[in-house]
């Protein structure tokens, strides 16, 4: 082979061997690419499921007696204790800018609300499985009542659904809870309380239940009766023709002082009047011009009693009728002084009442705080003759029920058919109507018309006696025990049950 042949054949093998590792590297990009390609499909389709929620709706959040519970599951109950937390309180007891993770609900534990609001809801999801398992097992049929609210539910998600899809169910309930699955939890916890209820119903507890009850809980089942004298020191800041002033908060804290100086020196004047025996409408009427507000002979339970500055004074046991004290009270803005007499305590065993009522307002002219005499005079001719119009009718408590709903002011008892329960002297009702209802010769079916000033609707009531109620220390007595019955059936419930979170706690949705 001559040289030049030799050459050429050199470079047509290194041009095949160029080309066999083109070949090669074009099949190892190849293989890079697709491997690469079928990770961004994967993942592309991970996050599509991750954000449709998906994956955390498979995830265990409780696992309660064998059965699985997901983050919606476990969202309906953390909600209803969140919820509850905010009737009981009547506002919020923790900060709700505020994340509940940082914010300490024991300080003893270190517990943080959020953490007590899993407990309470894991506990609740729990229970209720269990009661309903029990329920199941015993052919357990709702009651009409719970049908009833369970089918208004069921109706009035349908109707919210169908107007705004599931923008209801995602605000209350969180991104993982589905039409279906609510419907599923509200029957189930629907159908375990109508089976503890019933439960519950069965339960009749002894005199002697009682009698325990009150020994327990005396403070807050007896009746106080006392009279108070409010007094308030604060800073003047008005000049000599009561135009506002700003002062300095020198002059602020100089006034306040000069203020209390003179409070102080009034009431210790009332204190020793009242303490050597002096008629509280007397010293009422004598320092009415300094007084902020007055009580004569207010009777209040010893639960509503404790909420207030003086209520512990009012509750010790040391207690004796014409005790009077001195209690202050010191805002830094203002200071308050209430003279307390203490006039007696008793248990209260006097029955209440349940009544209905009509009430009928009596018009009044613009800007006046009590309707004219005519005014008075043309409602009472309207109370009159819808007495008359029932009267002349069947005359029964279902009639008189639906006249009240059709022509009652009262709106909130009207939706009831005017009905009131269990009307007590300490109940806050105008005077005129508890006189009426608590009235010893009332007999079941009696009728009347009474006068109402003292509301914010002026006019008269007309009266319908249905029959005596308990006292309320036995109806707080008998809501309490059947409270601490269904405790029990809970505790009863759950026996043997193992429960246990999961990692899908973590997809709560929570403040």
């Amino acid at each position: 082979m001559s040289a030049s042949q030799e050459k050429k054949a050199r470079e047509r093998a290194e041009r095949e061997e160029k080309r066999l590792q083109q070949e090669k590297a074009d099949r190892r990009a190849m293989t890079l690419y697709t491997v690469v390609g079928a990770v961004v499909v994967l993942a592309a389709i991970v996050m599509m499921v991750w954000s449709s929620g998906g994956i955390q709706r498979g995830m265990t959040a409780v696992e309660a007696g064998g059965e699985k519970f997901n983050a919606g599951d476990l969202q309906y109950y953390f909600s209803g204790a969140y919820n509850r937390q905010r009737d009981s309180y009547g506002m919020f007891p923790f900060n709700t800018t505020v994340s509940l993770k940082d914010q300490v609900y024991d300080q003893e534990t270190g517990q943080s609300w959020h953490d007590y609001l899993v407990d309470q809801a894991v506990h609740s999801l729990a229970a209720d499985t269990a009661l309903a398992k029990r329920a199941a097992s015993e052919g357990y049929t709702l009651s009409e009542a719970a049908q009833r609210e369970l089918d208004e539910y069921t109706t009035q998600l349908k109707n919210s659904r169908l107007v705004n899809g599931d923008q209801f169910i995602r605000a209350n309930y969180g991104p993982y809870m589905s039409f279906d699955q609510l419907l599923g939890l509200v029957q189930r916890e629907i159908t375990a309380s109508d089976y503890a209820e019933a439960q519950a119903d069965k339960i009749d507890h002894p005199k002697a239940d009682y009698d325990a009850y009150y020994s327990e809980h005396s403070n807050e089942l007896d009746t106080l009766t006392f009279s108070l004298f409010a007094f308030q020191a604060r800073a003047n800041a008005t000049d000599a023709d009561g135009n506002p002033v700003q002062l300095t908060p020198e002059a602020t804290a100089a006034a306040l002082e000069e203020s209390k100086a003179e409070q102080s020196a009034l009431v210790q004047e009332l204190l020793d009047k009242l303490s050597g025996g002096a008629d509280p409408s007397a010293l009422e009427e004598e320092y009415g011009d300094d007084l902020i507000s007055t009580i004569q002979s207010r009777s209040a339970m010893g639960s509503t009693v404790s909420q207030y500055t003086y209520g512990d004074w009012l509750l010790d046991a040391a207690r004796r009728p014409g005790d009077a004290e001195l209690i202050e009270s010191d805002t830094g803005s203002a200071c308050y002084y209430y003279v307390v007499l203490f006039e007696g305590r008793e248990l209260d065993k006097t029955p209440t009442a349940n009544i209905r009522h009509i009430l009928v307002g009596a018009e009044r002219d613009s800007g006046a705080d009590q309707p004219t005499q005519a005014q008075y005079d043309a409602a009472y001719q309207e109370a009159q003759d819808l007495l008359d119009e029932w009267k002349a009718g069947q005359a029964t408590e279902d009639s008189f029920a639906a006249l009240a709903t059709e022509h009652s002011a009262d709106t909130g008892s009207a939706q009831n058919g005017g009905l009131m329960e269990s009307v007590s002297a300490t109940a806050g009702y105008v005077q005129t109507f508890t006189d009426w209802a608590l009235d010893p010769s009332r007999r079941p079916g009696d009728t009347g018309i009474v006068q109402n000033t003292g509301s914010s609707t002026k006019g008269w009531h007309i009266m319908y006696y249905v029959g005596e109620n308990d006292p309320i220390w036995e109806q707080v007595a008998a809501a309490q025990l059947r409270n601490q019955d269904l405790e029990n059936l809970d505790a009863q419930a759950l026996e043997g049950m193992s429960v246990s979170t999961g990692t899908g706690v973590k997809f709560l949705t929570t403040p």
